[in-house]
């Protein structure tokens, strides 16, 4: 048991150990493996042993974890400790779930879980997966488990400190720079913010019970849209979105990194990283990269582009050989992207940014 101890403080500090330390949990109860997972409305999270990892992945993906009721049982009892099978479902109920016919078709079908509160809300499960030729697992497995389970909420507490250490450090890596910076939350109010982000808020920045906003309310739509499909776990690039002058601040572009994309990374506190950057000539990207800067499309790129030079709606159609209606669409696109609303802001926009003369 003390050797399992030891692991456990040193996941704690090390999340690339977590796989390994559900190796010896699971081997410890008898069990195929176990999982750590996250239960919350802001996606599921997860870190498993290698043993069930595969199993495991294929459970959530396909949706089977929105289903079982394991979890959600064990949560609403409140109990400090682990739980099997037959605390939580009569043996009529077993053999009427689907999970059990699922997971029996996998091998597997017998179960011990425990739920911890996760410091930053939410909770998390951690299960233990048997094969089903193997029988229940035992009362006496679970009074060993629960020997465990005080070591592994502590780790979970420490697991997360150290991820809000590595947002701060992110966020203030910045500073360096000059730019202003910010790790967002999972539910993306600031988590961790460096001085010259600070130095924005209110004016430009502000900080709500639901997320973090942009003053002005065309950005804050752009910003909100930007975050949703963080939410859903959409964003694998880094997102860029054009922020007017406000108050006594320049033109900003704002740039979201997603952090902790992947599904193991359950210790990751933060959702994305947010970084301004000031519309000056001589640090903005020229016109080869505004199709980047504001996730325009190659077309819209060369109407904004056209615009800025000069050239009317007409002449853009003739130039790219399609109908003045063709460019208006994709004008109105690049108006939506660029939070802007006439042609004379967008040309304002990018000759302060230096784009339209590449």
């Amino acid at each position: 048991m003390k050797d399992i101890i030891d692991h456990i403080y040193e996941a704690a500090a090390d999340p690339d150990l977590w796989p390994g330390l559900l190796d010896l949990i699971a081997a410890r109860a008898g069990a195929v493996g176990s999982a750590l997972c996250s239960v919350g409305e802001h996606g599921t999270r997860w870190t498993a042993s290698p043993t069930i990892a595969p199993v495991f992945s294929e459970y959530v993906k396909d949706g089977w974890i929105r289903r079982d009721p394991r979890i959600a049982r064990a949560a609403a009892l409140s109990h400090v400790g682990f739980l099997s099978d037959y605390n939580l479902f009569t043996p009529e109920e077993i053999e009427r779930d689907s999970i059990y016919g699922y997971l029996r078709g996998k091998g597997l079908g017998w179960w011990a879980g425990t739920v911890l509160t996760a410091p930053a809300g939410g909770l998390l499960a951690l299960t233990i997966d048997r094969a089903f030729e193997r029988g229940p697992i035992e009362d006496s497995v679970i009074c060993e488990l629960n020997l465990l389970r005080p070591h592994l909420a502590r780790a979970v507490l420490l697991s997360a400190r150290f991820g809000l250490q590595r947002a701060r450090g992110a966020a203030e890596a910045f500073t360096n720079f000059g730019r202003p910076a910010a790790v967002l939350s999972r539910k993306h109010t600031l988590l961790a913010a460096n001085s010259r982000f600070n130095s924005l808020v209110p004016e430009v920045f502000r900080d709500g019970r639901d997320r973090v906003h942009l003053v002005p309310l065309r950005a804050d739509r752009l910003l909100a849209n930007a975050l949703r499909e963080f939410e859903l776990d959409a964003a694998e690039q880094v997102r860029s979105l054009p922020l007017p002058a406000c108050g006594s601040q320049p033109p900003m572009i704002i740039h979201l990194v997603p952090v902790g994309t992947a599904e193991q990374d359950i210790f990751e506190v933060g959702s994305c990283l947010l970084a301004a950057s000031a519309v000056v000539p001589s640090s903005v990207p020229s016109a080869d990269l505004i199709q980047g800067l504001f996730d325009l499309t190659p077309a819209e790129a060369r109407v904004a582009c056209g615009i800025a030079a000069g050239k009317t709606v007409d002449a853009l159609a003739s130039n790219f050989a399609v109908s003045s209606g063709t460019i208006r669409v994709q004008l109105r696109s690049v108006f939506e992207k660029t939070a802007t609303t006439r042609q004379a802001q967008l040309v304002q926009l990018l000759a302060e940014s230096g784009l339209a003369n590449g």
